[in-house]
């Protein structure tokens, strides 16, 4: 299932950090008036301190900066901000739209793989998409965007075969993560289909 906090479990368990999912049935007007404008939210609380973040890419930028796995330079990070952007307009714009409609569009899958492509491309060039030393989040979202696609073509026998020989550097990523136990349970925990895409970006 793609939620709301899909990205954020993915993370939070790649980086070992425990968290809480605390769903809320109903929200008063003074809490409501701290959300402001923002339909999602996450409450941070450390110590004494306590606040609310909105926006998803936010949220997980908050969550990366926390545990270095933004960039080690100014330059690396505003690479992976640039990235973690790509994906999520790319998952908007063509990933949830074939989900949603639970039809494989071709002119839409040609465009994702356009996108593949220049992925693939930047990742044979150096290990890591943002060209530094070590994985950030724009691997990490660059392989939510590349599994969750895989996955809904295999789902459908749509030509997901020919993904492991086109992508191999897209592949190596994606064993890269799924080699991390707590990542692995989750994401095999949860399917994707058009009845529970409400990934929220």
């Amino acid at each position: 299932m793609i939620s709301s906090i899909y990205i954020f479990k993915i993370l939070l368990s790649y980086l070992g950090v425990e968290y809480e999912i605390n769903q809320l049935s109903e929200i008063n007007q003074e809490f409501t008036n701290k959300l402001e404008s923002y339909n999602q939210f996450i409450k941070h609380t450390q110590k004494d301190e306590e606040y609310l973040l909105g926006q998803s890419a936010v949220i997980s930028r908050y969550i990366s900066n926390n545990h270095n796995f933004s960039g080690k330079s100014l330059q690396e990070s505003a690479r992976v901000d640039d990235i973690v952007e790509s994906v999520l307009e790319i998952i908007e714009e063509y990933v949830l739209p074939i989900i949603n409609s639970n039809i494989i569009n071709e002119e839409i899958t040609k465009l994702l793989c356009t996108h593949f492509n220049d992925f693939e491309n930047q990742l044979s060039k150096s290990t890591f998409s943002a060209g530094g030393d070590s994985t950030t989040l724009a691997d990490l979202y660059l392989f939510i965007l590349y599994d969750i696609t895989l996955r809904y073509l295999e789902n459908h026998g749509y030509m997901a075969h020919q993904f492991n020989e086109k992508y191999p550097h897209l592949e190596r990523l994606k064993l890269h993560f799924l080699s991390n136990k707590s990542v692995s349970e989750f994401i095999n925990s949860n399917s994707i289909n058009s009845r529970s895409s409400q990934l929220i970006i």
